[in-house]
């Protein structure tokens, strides 16, 4: 492969940039092109260079935010390489001997690498599991294949007969499932492609061109996380600073602030149903935020739904500190019961009354 210039992208900037797209140097040799060496002969690698993959460059990833979301799609990368480019839409069922089943393996890499990075700079309070839980919704076949047909990549793609003259996409039937995986399965070896023909700039583009096509797909879970940030956050500390899962404790906290006092207790308890999370498939935990005290006995005051007992708990006390007139009703009883405590150590302090 012809060396590159070193690349000229700082560590700070973003990825994408026009005039950068313009600098690249196009190799006339593919990028995939191996060379075979007989084994114990060392004389054809000894007074040049070994002829290899170079690394990409490093990329720095910034965290989504909802500002920035477009409702378009991305322009697509491009892959440098034409018969890199061949490779990566052909099906080994194709009868050829390169197909994109090493690429599918290396872009498999690559997108699960970004998905992480970008999952853990934004949404900084949740643990490790729920974290795994949006990786798999931006990573699974369904999520890349529909990508794949938005591009209309199925008209570049190399496919053995048996797939060609498949019908088209139903529900339950095994042909479906198979070409679900193929187009994941070329989508991943795209990414791979365009990440190995441009060493310089392909790992950065990839990078720009999945936030924002992941950022539209999980748009309703970065707003939600943000106004979790905005709701919790404490007014003098940097969101950067706050420990993880501390949110959910100033949530609690501020309502046992507000409504709490001797003989006043908040409860969080289960509330039983069978909801499942509409894309994971999986249970859905419910929790509500109960008072007793004030006059009342199993008083509800907020509900929250999630895949965590935690979160649920979480947002049972985000709704209940959402309901402002609630707040300032408990607010007054406290503040008349405190006031009430006051005058009676006023009383005894002073005497007042005895005889």
């Amino acid at each position: 492969m012809p060396k590159r210039p070193a690349s000229s992208l700082e560590a700070g900037e973003g990825p994408g940039r026009a005039d950068a797209q313009n600098k690249r140097k196009r190799s006339s040799k593919s990028s995939f092109q191996e060379t075979a060496t007989p084994a114990g002969d060392t004389s054809t690698t000894r007074g040049r260079a070994a002829v290899g993959m170079s690394l990409p460059s490093p990329v720095a990833v910034t965290p989504w935010t909802s500002s920035e979301i477009s409702s378009e799609l991305p322009p697509l990368p491009k892959i440098l390489d034409p018969e890199l480019e061949e490779v990566a839409f052909t099906h080994p069922g194709f009868g050829l001997v390169q197909n994109y089943e090493r690429l599918e393996w290396l872009g498999d890499a690559y997108i699960e690498l970004i998905a992480s990075s970008l999952i853990f700079q934004t949404f900084r309070r949740e643990p490790s599991g729920r974290c795994s839980q949006l990786r798999e919704i931006l990573t699974r076949n369904t999520t890349l294949a529909q990508y794949f047909r938005r591009y209309n990549m199925h008209l570049r793609a190399r496919l053995p007969v048996e797939l060609v003259n498949a019908a088209e996409m139903g529900r339950g039937r095994s042909s479906d499932k198979d070409r679900l995986k193929t187009q994941g399965d070329m989508f991943e070896a795209f990414v791979a492609a365009v990440v190995i023909s441009d060493p310089q700039y392909g790992l950065n583009d990839i990078a720009c061109w999945l936030k924002a096509l992941w950022g539209h797909t999980i748009r309703d879970k970065i707003l939600e996380n943000e106004r979790f940030l905005s709701d919790t956050q404490p007014s003098n500390i940097k969101p950067g600073y706050l420990a993880p899962g501390s949110g959910d404790l100033n949530a609690k906290d501020k309502l046992r602030a507000i409504v709490g006092a001797k003989g006043v207790t908040i409860r969080y308890e289960d509330i039983h149903g069978d909801c499942k999370h509409s894309e994971l498939g999986l249970p859905l935990f419910t929790v509500g935020a109960y008072l007793d005290g004030w006059g009342e006995m199993n008083k509800l005051l907020g509900t929250g739904t999630a895949l965590q007992k935690k979160e649920a708990g979480h947002k049972a006390a985000i709704m209940a500190l959402g309901n402002k007139k609630l707040m300032k009703t408990y607010e007054a009883k406290k503040a008349a019961f405190q006031e009430a405590l006051h005058n009676d150590a006023e009383t005894a302090e002073w005497g007042i009354g005895r005889g």
